[in-house]
């Protein structure tokens, strides 16, 4: 067997992260303004920001422009985006990049005249903000506005929704839970099953800032989530999928699932990291991912949003920082669990060490190799993003790795097609024609003389939307993977 040294190692490891690392973005947070009429008691906009402010528009007007192939822009953070003067603008700029491009809003403030151009603006997801249906609570929880108005809004905007064309703007809602309004959460899953709406996000409270609420019920002293919560949650999601099953329920963290041993194979884990467990990648990577406020700070993530990596302005584009020496340390960190924030971040996927491997078995629960672009594994197979990459060991001579998956049609019938790209090798492309997907078992470019990792790029001209045809599921999908490798 070759032996490597740790030169040789390292310049792999650094390889892989430059591989991993899109050319830009291609998940956005954008923050249009950090203004807000509403004091909702979980959050810390207001300690934070302050009065706060409204993103540049020329600023951002730039900011999309130079972006390549941006997969979901999401024009919200902390403030209260509709309150931002050019948002339907935006909206239409990031829609032109071909980007599915979501909204969360609290809705019950935006005056009712606006609500149309909004809906036809180009946005593709809007995502209301409900955490009751009871009007005195409404008050406590929100501190501004009121339930009647919210209602009000919400039933015009599914009105509207519906009407659009060609593609009707999906409408869903988000449930901040906490102890005092968990009892609410059935009568909202009720309120989004009458209205014809099918999916409803539930996030458990979280306090990262010193705000007033402690959520002492829900929170234990160093801000993870209490058991005895954890359980009641828990249940109540349970007897509500049980009750309301035309809504489907998603929940933010992985936290109410079974506390499982880290293996080799990456997976969530919630707790903190221990011993020599690495980082694979988490819900808000460093890889595709980013996160711009609206006074031009660019960050990582939420979780280390006070953070800054760089910002903004009219001589410094995002590229610049992206690519710059900033984010390379951070990612070098992130991998190796450096940073002592993603080691306890409830939204990272993790792993025991191990080589990089021959070969990839979606049946397995998927491998370290699917580097970027993944999701989780379903039914056999681990779906891919519009673009996605993924790493094998050199397979031993006269072995050729090889790949085998499922490529989707495009949807109106015009063909697809895969093309699967590795430097110094020419492309390799698989064509689906008509309406039927097609699986394909091909052999894999490998370069001659190649030493080190196979890092392989896979792009679809067309990608996939499950909710085109049926169900809720708005994710972007590539192609269904089956196995990789020698």
């Amino acid at each position: 067997m070759m032996k490597m040294s740790v030169g040789t190692v390292c310049s792999h490891a650094d390889a892989l992260i430059t591989e991993r690392t899109r050319s830009t973005p291609s998940i956005l947070w954008i923050e249009l303004t950090s203004r807000c009429p509403f004091d909702c008691v979980f959050c810390s906009r207001a300690l934070l920001r302050g009065r706060g402010q409204h993103l540049d528009f020329d600023l951002y007007s730039r900011l999309i422009a130079e972006l390549h192939q941006p997969q979901v822009i999401r024009l919200n953070y902390s403030g209260e985006s509709s309150h931002y003067p050019h948002l339907v603008e935006a909206c239409a700029l990031a829609s032109q990049r071909g980007a599915e491009v979501e909204l969360v809003t609290a809705l019950a403030a935006l005056p009712e005249h606006k609500l149309e151009p909004l809906v036809a603006s180009g946005l593709t997801r809007l995502t209301i903000s409900l955490h009751t249906l009871d009007a005195e609570q409404f008050q406590q929880i929100y501190r501004f506005s009121s339930l009647d108005a919210m209602r009000q809004r919400i039933e015009r905007v599914v009105e509207l929704a519906r009407q659009r064309r060609p593609r009707p703007l999906v409408v869903d809602f988000a449930f901040v839970a906490m102890a005092r309004n968990l009892s609410q959460l059935p009568a909202v899953l009720a309120y989004a099953r009458d209205l014809g709406l099918t999916h409803v996000a539930v996030h458990p409270v979280i306090r990262r800032d010193p705000i007033p609420e402690r959520f002492e019920d829900e929170l234990d002293q160093q801000g993870r989530l209490r058991d005895d919560f954890v359980a009641a949650l828990r249940t109540g999601v349970d007897d509500c999928r049980r009750d309301v099953p035309d809504v489907t329920i998603s929940v933010s963290t992985p936290e109410l699932g079974p506390r499982l041993p880290l293996t080799a194979v990456p997976r969530h884990h919630p707790w903190p990291l221990l011993g020599a467990a690495r980082l694979h990648d988490c819900d808000q990577d460093p890889w595709e991912t980013v996160h711009i406020l609206a006074d031009g700070r660019v960050v990582t993530c939420e979780v280390r949003d006070q953070i800054e990596l760089g910002r903004l302005d009219a001589h410094t584009t995002l590229r610049d920082i992206w690519s710059g020496p900033v984010y390379r340390a951070f990612r070098q960190q992130f991998v190796i669990a450096a940073d002592s924030h993603c080691r306890t971040c409830p939204y990272k996927r993790a792993q025991l060490p191990q080589p990089l491997p021959s070969r990839i078995r979606a049946a397995d629960g998927g491998a370290a190799g699917l580097l970027s672009g993944w999701h989780a594994c379903e039914d056999g197979a681990v779906w891919s993003r519009p673009q996605a990459v993924l790493a094998l060991a050199p397979a031993r001579w006269p072995r050729r790795p090889r790949l085998r998956g499922k490529l989707p049609s495009a949807a109106d019938g015009s063909g697809n097609r895969l093309t699967v790209s590795i430097q110094g090798a020419e492309p390799l492309h698989v064509h689906q024609h008509g309406h039927q997907a097609i699986e394909f078992d091909i052999v894999l470019p490998q370069p001659a003389g190649h030493r080190g990792p196979l890092v392989y790029r896979l792009e679809v001209a067309h990608p996939f939307r499950p909710s085109d045809s049926d169900g809720s599921d708005d994710r972007l999908l590539g192609i269904a993977l089956y196995a990789a490798g020698a």
